[in-house]
């Protein structure tokens, strides 16, 4: 089973000359394509339960259902803030001898309300007493870009439990291949002379409601920082 990310749905063919005026990239991890076109968003970070574009719209003195389900207000602060996204996975990649059991599997925890702790386990694991071999293919477009764009900061919704202030990527093993992708990331950063945020916050409901008001403040003053202003 291959579970792409959800830009297949979108047409991001007219967004070309916002990404060759980017200032800011923002890193995020993965958006599941869903079987169930409802269920799918129209943008990055474009569910209604998500803080980015609510934190972007408070910032703004905007009312914070203004990007909600609004593509074209989204593409327009964009170009205003020269500001683009890349997700750093592609695709997911199953194999399972129970269609039935990795069906289900897929419905639980990826489909509904995954945590990149679930996306980032890639080790076989057993599932209702069936073993589940899973793939991560990575967004290598990420390193074409920044090697060609005028870029001036990387920044990444990942929190710093997956890069840390030191710009560790964890977990560090080779079998998850992320590390090594992290890494390859940052030197393209460095040998451009890209400024690789270090400072992280996850805009995910679930981040803001166990952070309270404070993370809040804390997200709308990071996303105001290295986004809004000049």
């Amino acid at each position: 089973m291959v579970i792409q990310h959800a830009l297949v749905n979108w047409n991001l063919e007219n967004l070309n000359p916002i990404l060759k005026k980017t200032k800011t990239l923002v890193l995020g991890s993965f958006n599941p394509n869903n079987p169930n076109p409802n269920e799918n968003t129209d943008f990055y970070y474009g569910r209604n339960t998500n803080h980015f574009w609510k934190s972007i719209s408070r910032n703004l003195n905007l009312p914070e259902n203004h990007f909600t389900n609004n593509l074209q207000n989204k593409i327009d602060c964009m170009v205003e803030y020269k500001f683009f996204f890349f997700d750093i996975i592609n695709s997911l990649h199953y194999i399972c001898n129970n269609n039935a059991v990795l069906n289900q599997y897929v419905n639980e925890h990826i489909f509904t309300n995954y945590t990149d702790n679930e996306l980032f386990r890639v080790r076989p694991f057993n599932f209702n007493n069936y073993l589940v071999h899973k793939t991560l293919y990575y967004n290598h477009q990420i390193i074409e870009f920044l090697e060609k764009s005028q870029t001036k900061r990387v920044i990444h919704t990942l929190g710093n439990s997956r890069i840390n202030q030191n710009l560790i990527a964890n977990p560090l093993n080779n079998y998850l291949g992320f590390n090594p992708f992290i890494s390859q990331i940052i030197q393209t950063c460095n040998n451009k002379q890209i400024e690789f945020v270090p400072e992280s916050y996850s805009p995910s409901q679930i981040a803001v409601n166990l952070g309270g008001q404070m993370y809040r403040d804390n997200l709308d003053n990071w996303i105001n920082q290295n986004i809004l202003e000049e």
